[in-house]
């Protein structure tokens, strides 16, 4: 039954390995999903290189900021938001109607969901004031160009990098302000899908396996620990075909494998 197994840490950097679980990988079925794994990517490298004091993860801090800031301009992600909340809310309505479900955390979850909804949908769009940024539209465009971070290029950039660690964390820390309700909703919403879904046994003859995936919006992979080989997927609206490509010149045989459909 969905939410009534306690939390582990197959729900959080869901493409790293850990021993004794293997590798999980997340592939997504739609565009939509697969900007929301990319979005998860993006806050888990900007989180990382926020908590250093060092120079070099800063600017590896930019490059994920811009990177979001890209990916945020392309399209009304809030709107789809909001509505993956709103299906949210209905299916944990469905999931509290079942036995043996934690009720106390589906109501909890509930509560969050409907939040971060009304919070949404009542907030600017994700991303605007980074544009109005001088630093951050200073130095945006120069990370894109090999080698255009030299001091020379953008002294703002190492002027700022320059200044102690305290006042450049709180300036980071504003900045991430503009997007805190976008992560926070994207982050639980993945998470629900994660635990939406039970991993099966299954196994890829000759490294090829094919199936359904029925209103799916993820296909979760989890492989041993040792397996000399790493999935691919394609897919077309509700069906998908995993091939696992090996890391040697061996030939692959049949691959054991786990999956999920979330």
């Amino acid at each position: 039954m969905p939410l009534n197994k306690p939390p582990n840490c197959e729900y959080t950097r869901p493409v790293y390995g850990w021993p004794g679980l293997g590798m999980i990988y997340d592939f997504p079925l739609n565009e939509k999903s697969r900007t929301y794994l990319r979005l998860e990517s993006l806050f888990s490298q900007i989180r990382d290189n926020l908590e250093s004091d060092q120079p070099w993860a800063h600017i590896a801090f930019f490059k994920g900021l811009f990177d979001l800031q890209e990916l945020l301009e392309r399209g009304d992600l809030r709107a789809d938001l909001i509505k993956d909340l709103e299906r949210l809310g209905q299916r944990l309505s469905h999931w509290a109607s079942l036995p043996d479900v934690d009720l106390e955390q589906i109501q909890r979850m509930q509560q969050e969901s409907n939040q971060l909804s009304r919070s949404l949908l009542n907030s600017p769009r994700p991303g605007a004031r980074l544009k109005e940024d001088r630093l951050l539209g200073s130095i945006r465009q120069r990370f894109s160009i090999p080698g255009g971070l030299c001091a020379f290029d953008v002294p703002q950039l190492h002027h700022w990098l320059a200044t102690p660690a305290l006042p450049r964390h709180q300036q980071m820390q504003q900045w991430l302000s503009d997007i805190n309700l976008l992560m926070n909703a994207i982050t639980l919403l993945l998470r629900l899908w994660r635990e939406s879904g039970n991993f099966s046994d299954q196994v890829a003859t000759n490294g090829f396996f094919q199936d359904t995936a029925e209103g799916a919006e993820l296909i979760r992979i989890r492989l041993p620990g040792g397996q000399s080989c790493y999935p691919t997927l394609s897919g077309h609206k509700n069906r998908f075909a995993l091939r696992f490509l090996p890391t040697t010149e061996q030939q692959i045989g049949d691959v054991p494998f786990q999956l999920a459909c979330c």
